[in-house]
């Protein structure tokens, strides 16, 4: 593994390491006191995020690590694809933290990635995550054969598809969603990402994770969002739920800040 790293003010570092398989991931620090890894959602990266304060606020309590996953931001990506290689990424983060013990944290198709990672023996201390999705299996790969089709075709279809079809975003939210980037339209290429990954994760294929898990829903979020969490925290024993005041896929950050230093702090 080999890392650079650029100090660009007082709080914030960025930089680069590489993973085993030799692909290049970018990465930004900031913050002091407890490591604490950021694993970003689905076809988003450090700048192109629906979350973009969010390490602003961990950081008042936590040393925050942000990075770009394969394939999105600054990050570089080697085909083919396998979420084995994003395990070693996480790893060639977590790594960064020079021994101290990591907690996790993911968002949605990010916090699915992690409890795969845990199950896989991810070198984590602790996990929190945020309505993690639960998909049933799709032994003819149909759906990532579908978002191939789409990203061969037009990016911002398969953007749109893949919110609508896949995550079931109300159109009312779509709505309010601002204009796609380049950046938005170059990630959406990795939505094949996570329709590798995410069929066949069930709550029951997690109970062997011993990990110290936090799973987090919003009150006003999606009911089958909701239910997985509970889910979860049924059938993994180290898992607790926590049910806090949001939005429809989305908790405040300074909400989500405080339960997570609660968390990691045991407050």
């Amino acid at each position: 593994m080999t890392t650079s790293s650029t100090t660009t003010s007082a709080t914030t570092t960025h930089g680069t390491v590489t993973s085993a398989d030799g692909t290049t991931l970018a990465w930004s620090r900031t913050g002091s006191g407890p490591d604490l890894v950021m694993v970003h959602c689905v076809a988003t990266s450090r700048t192109a995020t629906p979350q973009p304060d969010l390490p602003g606020a961990l950081a008042e309590h936590f040393t925050v690590w942000t990075y770009d996953r394969r394939g999105t931001g600054e990050s570089g990506t080697t085909e083919p694809y396998a979420v084995e290689r994003e395990f070693e990424d996480l790893a060639a983060i977590v790594a960064l933290a020079e021994g101290r013990p990591v907690t996790a944290y993911g968002f949605s198709s990010g916090a699915t990635l992690l409890l795969l990672a845990a199950e896989a023996g991810a070198p984590v201390a602790r996990l929190a995550l945020l309505e993690p999705p639960l998909m049933p299996a799709d032994p003819e790969h149909a759906a990532r054969a579908e978002a191939q089709r789409l990203i061969d075709e037009d990016l911002e279809a398969a953007h749109r598809w893949f919110n609508v079809e896949v995550v079931g975003v109300p159109a009312e939210v779509l709505a309010e969603l601002p204009p796609l980037s380049t950046q938005d339209l170059e990630n959406t290429r990795t939505i094949v990402h996570e329709l590798t990954f995410l069929p066949g994760t069930s709550a029951a294929r997690f109970a062997s994770i011993t990990t110290p898990t936090l799973v987090i829903a919003s009150e006003a979020t999606d009911p089958g969002m909701l239910d997985g969490v509970r889910e979860l925290a049924d059938a993994v024993p180290s898992a607790t739920a926590a049910v806090l005041p949001g939005e429809w896929h989305g908790v405040d950050d300074a909400t989500l800040t405080d339960a997570i230093h609660g968390f990691v702090s045991g407050k």
